[in-house]
């Protein structure tokens, strides 16, 4: 089976999204061994980090109705250089949304639309009060995504 790598590029501004992010984490680490899942922050990540990646998952709060301003930076600088090289990528994303997360959504989806990545599952809006299930919904939704990449399914 061919080593695979996954960028993860996660915007964690609370416990309970660093929760989140760190679950992902090491269950991909302790449960995928043939992929390296890459973590990154939205201001760290640039055009280069794209190289050799298989396919992607994204990590944003909503923030007035909208993705996280870190997220929207991270597509403002790297949305014209990643449309051309990018195209068919692999990606599953989730918001943390204290209201409805719609504004994020739909923000999102417009971007993956434009940037031709194929959303392999539908996105994970976690929505209202903190709930201790977000962690078991993230990581079934997470480790079905890198195990589809890991099979070549997506």
């Amino acid at each position: 089976m061919k080593y695979k790598n996954i960028l993860f590029i996660s915007h964690c501004p609370s416990p309970n999204t660093i929760k989140l992010s760190n679950h992902i984490c090491m269950k991909v680490k302790l449960l995928n061994p043939n992929t390296s899942l890459i973590c990154s922050n939205p201001f760290e990540t640039s055009i280069k980090s794209f190289d050799l990646i298989d396919g992607v998952i994204i990590s944003t709060t909503e923030n007035f109705g909208y993705m996280a301003g870190a997220t929207k930076d991270f597509f403002d600088r790297c949305y014209e250089g990643l449309r051309e090289i990018t195209q068919g990528l692999p990606v599953f994303y989730y918001v943390r949304a204290g209201l409805d997360g719609q504004g994020s959504q739909i923000a999102i989806n417009k971007i993956m639309t434009g940037l031709k990545w194929k959303q392999v599952l539908p996105p994970l809006i976690l929505r209202g009060k903190w709930q201790n299930n977000f962690i078991q919904k993230v990581e079934d939704q997470s480790l079905a995504f890198v195990n589809g990449i890991e099979m070549g399914i997506y």
